[in-house]
């Protein structure tokens, strides 16, 4: 066949894919193997804002992506330059077709196309004549800007979380340091306390243990009385799983045991009373203070480290209960003080209120007898028959003894005056 029936017939080939390409909604145009455009489709001008009229029978179909002429993808597949192609496009967006065997597809934006530019991804895949022949390329354009655009706004809050998710790192890497260090300081500090201090941490590690010793504690400080407040201690015991007896001997008061009516009981606390202030034998143990004896009959055996924190907790209940016996009895020192002071100020203040009316009796009876006197004067002088030498001499004599009167008066009133004072302040107290 000639290269004239040729081109006949591979024109009359492509003519017939006319219906299909005008019938899809996406942008598609074919070339043939001039790389000459056969077909532009209604969607191909949408896109790219190029007429059919103006692109079919011409090999300009570039001025459609780009503002120079360069070969896309169409023609590298007719070419047969599939990897300048690949070398033409970024790494990765241009690839193999998974479904068409000789298609590729690839992506990328074309700052010419639209408002600012769009993303397009396109397929081109090469069209055979049923005898073999390449009859050229057909190619599809999406346009995938909201995509892109998502996707890069998807890109950037990624890369923003992944920069707070390396600042988090950061603050928890110098965190982490900062606990790293404590941490050896604090091991470096356990180290020279020694075994004692070693037992009292292993006991507040025992959050349940030293859960029950705090509530107990606060039992305490809600107890009023000797006997409510054994049955807190006895009721801690219980709860550590310990068998055992409880006394506590207020100052000034009477004992109380519990469990209580039981005899032996309170003969085991006399002889305890004894013992020194932590006895250990076998499963008993005794716990002595001043105020309270606790008796265990059923430590663990066989479990020193539990064993060992039981016998620190205990000793602090009976401690921390011993506190709080004491407390009571300040306190009930504290109210009969109180109630002293108040009866002694009441007697103060009625002795006062005494003082204050007889010193006002006392300045009223001199003023009237002051006057009484000087009437009395009055009179003599009149039966006398004293000269008047006399009778200067002796006005002078009584006005003397009458000045000094009514200064000692004067300084009577005076120490009225302040009584008064504490008698009223002490009043304020009734």
């Amino acid at each position: 066949m000639s290269d004239l029936a040729n081109a006949h017939e591979s024109a009359s080939d492509l003519i017939g894919i006319e219906a299909l390409v005008q019938g899809t909604p996406v942008a598609t145009f074919v070339i043939d193997s001039e790389h000459r455009v056969t077909h532009w489709n209604r969607a191909c001008e949408l896109v790219t804002g190029l007429p059919a009229a103006s692109m079919i029978g011409s090999s300009d179909h570039w001025r459609g992506f780009y503002p120079a002429p360069r070969p896309i993808l169409a023609d590298y597949i007719v070419a047969g330059e599939i990897e300048q192609a690949m070398a033409c496009y970024e790494a990765g967006h241009c690839q193999a077709s998974q479904i068409v065997k000789g298609a590729y597809e690839a992506e990328g934006f074309f700052p010419v196309l639209g408002d600012g530019g769009c993303w397009l991804y396109f397929t081109a895949a090469p069209l055979y004549a049923p005898d073999g022949r390449l009859l050229g390329a057909i190619e599809t354009l999406q346009n995938i800007t909201g995509r892109k655009q998502a996707e890069l706004r998807l890109q950037a809050h990624s890369d923003e979380l992944a920069q707070q998710v390396a600042l988090r790192t950061e603050e928890l890497q110098q965190r982490n340091t900062e606990l790293v260090d404590l941490l050896r300081e604090r091991c470096e500090l356990e180290e020279r306390v020694g075994t004692a201090n070693n037992v009292a941490f292993s006991a507040m590690s025992s959050m349940g243990e030293m859960g029950v010793l705090l509530h107990a504690m606060q039992g305490f400080n809600e107890s009023a009385t000797a006997e409510r407040l054994a049955g807190v201690v006895l009721d801690a015991l219980a709860k550590y799983g310990l068998e055992g007896a409880v006394q506590v001997r207020p100052v000034g008061g009477v004992a109380c045991t519990l469990p209580a009516g039981e005899p032996q009981v309170e003969a085991i606390f006399r002889h305890l009373a004894e013992m020194g202030r932590i006895v250990n034998f076998h499963r008993r143990m005794v716990v002595n203070f001043p105020q309270i004896s606790l008796l265990l009959t059923n430590l663990p055996q066989g479990e020193d480290e539990r064993a060992g924190r039981i016998r620190d907790n205990v000793t602090l209940l009976a401690e921390a209960a011993e506190a709080r016996l004491q407390a009571l009895h300040n306190e009930t020192g504290r109210q009969a003080g109180e109630s002293l002071i108040a009866g002694t100020l009441d007697e103060i203040r009625d002795l006062l209120g005494q003082l204050d009316k007889r010193q006002q009796s006392s300045l009223t009876g001199s003023r009237l007898a002051i006057h009484a006197m000087e009437e009395s004067l009055e009179k003599l002088f009149v039966h006398l028959g004293l000269t008047d030498q006399q009778e200067s001499e002796l006005v002078a004599t009584v006005r003397d003894g009458l000045d000094a009167l009514l200064e000692a008066q004067s300084g009577q009133g005076d120490f009225h005056q302040v009584l008064s004072g504490i008698t009223r302040r002490l009043g304020s107290f009734a």
